[in-house]
């Protein structure tokens, strides 16, 4: 797959969805869709709290392995896992982006890391980077829809967790190699990507290592300003492996700078210098505890620190977030019925200082525990379970709050005949509050906003419905997920309608009707933004579909197609801000043992339901095309293009739509090795 994008359609009501994708099935199902061998059918879930095949999953899953990751891999985690159905980009230029998930994003999708949440500040505001972006990843995979009950509330719209060998989870016979060489013409850009194994009996220690450097790239109207980025990351790790499982620790350090969007074109942009540093352990362990047959871990300690620095170099706001996070899982399975019952635990401490310290320190702290139970009879089956946690928040100004959170699941599957799987669920989740929904009191000059929380904030409650049906068999693959979700108490960011001022020389600031009604000697002016609550809907769904059409010449001929849309409203009227369009992708691939061609149509349509503070967004179609020579398993040349047209974009969800667009046309060359 290539990067998805949108264009212009009509906007599609919530009440003609099923209708849409009923259509769209009947057109693509016979005819589009791509091969899938054996090791696709079997493709194993990790991050699901009852693993299991990807395909009978009652939540939608997405797995992307390095080949895939590779493919797809520019700018920040949300960028890269855009053309997956059902994710969009947060896209704040070249150096930042976030998933979101069926229209949920920052603290609604938790992206984790091995399994254990990414201690960073990307939830605080767009223009933090994720501190991982799958340069070195070995596998991505993603939980579209509410997977609460093993992650917690903030995982109430889904789960990215990106996944690598840092910690040696397999025996190393020796010593081996793997490594990643690319170039980019957008950008100037190079990545590079290098790990190294030893092994010698039970003992296993990996080394890596990645690097991405871009200048700012090219867009369909000139150079996006001050758009460069500079990453390092190196890891240690080593484990004991043996029949009994393995146990494992690590240590990942990364470094992170990449250039911020000038406010004004004749001034110098400032920049973000990221660090992190990471410490990991992590172990799975065949035992024989009464019912249990497994038991995993894993815990973690992050030291995390950025500094955005003004255009000309003096150092502005500085954001730490320190903290640890641990898990703790039993697994049992016998005959019919298998399941998992967790316990997980966080506590981070959060910090800002400078002129853009919106927030005062927080200390966050949460506790779940959880049970998960899947009842098989073969032809159809139950699954369901439950999470209580407990959050408990302290502002150095505010004071302190505390939830109590239950959330709960129940779902039925079939397997009406064989290649089929169909199954629904319905869940209630409840999500705390964030420390920046409650506490925020400050310009944010990343959105442009003043933004104010409100500390009497309660939680927010999701009761959401999910169907899915999925075929796969050969060389035909076909899925369909539906959802309704409805919030109550949905916590929004929203205008007041005032609008704040300030003026350097006096040190004064205060709050006026409208921007005219400022003092004039004033140097900054921004509208007010408040965190409220209302309730909402979100409904919509992802199709995806392939089938190999023909061979000829000795190439496997195959189509492909994928659709996702969501709807939000406000109940009463009005709609949350930065909801994606809708997105179709249609392609066409030739395969045969050594040679891989795609080609492409990304589909990104026009966004006109709007917040009342929005514009408009103009829809758009991105010609993607590739080749890959596989020379053996072990080395692998491929040559992407992306955006062949050149074609003009813009991220409906991003802040900085109308200053800063997509890309224009990029080639980019790599290298895969491995022995």
């Amino acid at each position: 797959m290539f990067s998805r994008t949108h264009a212009r359609t009509r906007a599609i009501s919530p009440s003609h969805l099923p209708i849409v994708f009923v259509l769209l099935a009947g057109v693509i199902t016979p005819s589009i869709a791509f091969a899938q061998d054996e090791d696709d059918e079997q493709e194993i879930v990790v991050t699901a709290p009852l693993e299991g095949s990807r395909i009978e999953s009652l939540q939608g899953a997405e797995v992307l392995r390095r080949d895939d990751i590779v493919a797809e891999l520019h700018g920040g985690l949300g960028d890269t896992l855009d053309s997956t159905p059902g994710i969009a980009t947060t896209f704040f230029g070249a150096g930042a982006s976030r998933p979101i998930i069926r229209g949920l994003g920052e603290d609604r999708v938790r992206v984790l890391q091995n399994g254990i949440g990414a201690i960073d500040a990307s939830t605080a505001s767009p223009d933090h980077a994720v501190t991982s972006d799958g340069l070195d990843a070995e596998r991505i995979e993603v939980l579209r829809g509410a997977a609460a009950l093993a992650y917690g509330g903030n995982a109430i719209g889904g789960v990215v967790n990106v996944i690598d060998q840092t910690i040696p989870t397999r025996a190393i016979d020796g010593m081996n190699f793997e490594g990643l060489a690319a170039h980019s013409t957008v950008d100037d850009g190079t990545q590079g990507a290098a790990n190294v194994g030893f092994g010698a009996g039970p003992f296993a220690l990996r080394l890596s290592a990645a690097a991405r450097d871009t200048d700012p790239y090219e867009t369909p109207i000139g150079e996006a300003l001050n758009q460069w980025t500079s990453v390092r990351s190196y890891g240690v790790g080593g484990s004991l492996l043996g029949d009994w499982g393995f146990a494992g620790l690590a240590v990942k350090n990364t470094q992170d700078e990449y250039g911020l969007l000038p406010e004004d074109p004749s001034e110098p942009g400032g920049h973000i210098e990221m660090e992190q540093t990471r410490t990991e352990s992590r172990g799975d362990f065949r035992v024989a505890w009464g019912p249990f047959d497994r038991l995993d871990y894993g815990v973690q300690q992050s030291d995390y620190a950025h500094t955005e620095f003004e255009g000309d170099g003096t150092a502005g706001t500085r954001f730490s977030s320190k903290g640890w996070e641990a898990r703790l899982e039993a697994h049992h399975e016998s005959g019919r019925l298998d399941g998992a019952i967790g316990i997980q635990f966080s506590d981070v401490d959060f910090g800002a200082e400078g002129d853009e310290a919106f927030i005062s320190a927080t200390n966050t702290q949460d506790t779940g525990a959880f049970a998960v139970e899947r009842y098989d009879l073969g032809t159809w089956g139950l699954e369901g379970g439950v999470r209580f946690e407990r959050r408990e928040l302290s502002n150095l100004t505010a004071g302190a709050r505390k939830f109590d959170n239950v959330s709960a699941s129940a779902g039925m599957f079939v397997r009406p005949a064989e290649g089929w799987f169909v199954g629904t669920t319905l869940s209630r989740v409840e999500r705390a509050p964030t420390a920046f929904e409650l506490f925020s009191d400050g310009p944010h000059l990343a959105t442009a906003n003043y933004e104010l929380g409100d500390v009497n904030l309660s939680q927010e409650t999701a009761t959401s419905l999910e169907a899915s049906v999925r075929y796969q068999h050969g060389p035909v693959r076909f899925e369909m997920n539906f959802y309704g979700m409805e919030f109550s108490d949905y916590i929004a960011l929203v205008e007041r309608g005032d609008v704040w001022w300030s003026d350097e020389d006096t040190g004064l600031s205060g709050f006026v009707a409208d921007e005219a009604s400022a003092p004039a000697g004033a140097d900054t002016t921004l509208p007010v933004f408040n965190f409220v609550q209302r309730d909402a809907t979100f409904v919509g769904g992802e199709i995806s579909a392939a089938a190999q059409l023909f061979e000829i010449g000795g190439f496997a001929i195959t189509a492909d197609g994928a659709l996702d849309l969501v709807r939000a409203e406000f109940v009463g009227g009005g709609h949350p801000p930065r909801i994606p369009p809708r997105s179709l992708t249609l392609g066409l691939e030739a395969e045969n043992e050594h040679w891989t061609a795609r080609l492409e149509a990304v589909d990104t349509a026009k966004q006109d339901e709007l917040a009342a503070f929005e514009t408009e967004t103009d829809g758009y179609t991105f010609i993607n095309a590739g080749l890959a020579w596989r020379a053996n398993e072990n080395w692998t040349l491929r040559l992407d293009g992306r955006n062949l047209t050149d074609e003009l974009g813009r991220v409906h969800s991003s802040f900085l739509k109308d200053e800063l667009p997509l890309p224009g046309r990029n080639f980019r060359l790599t290298l895969q090795a491995s022995f």
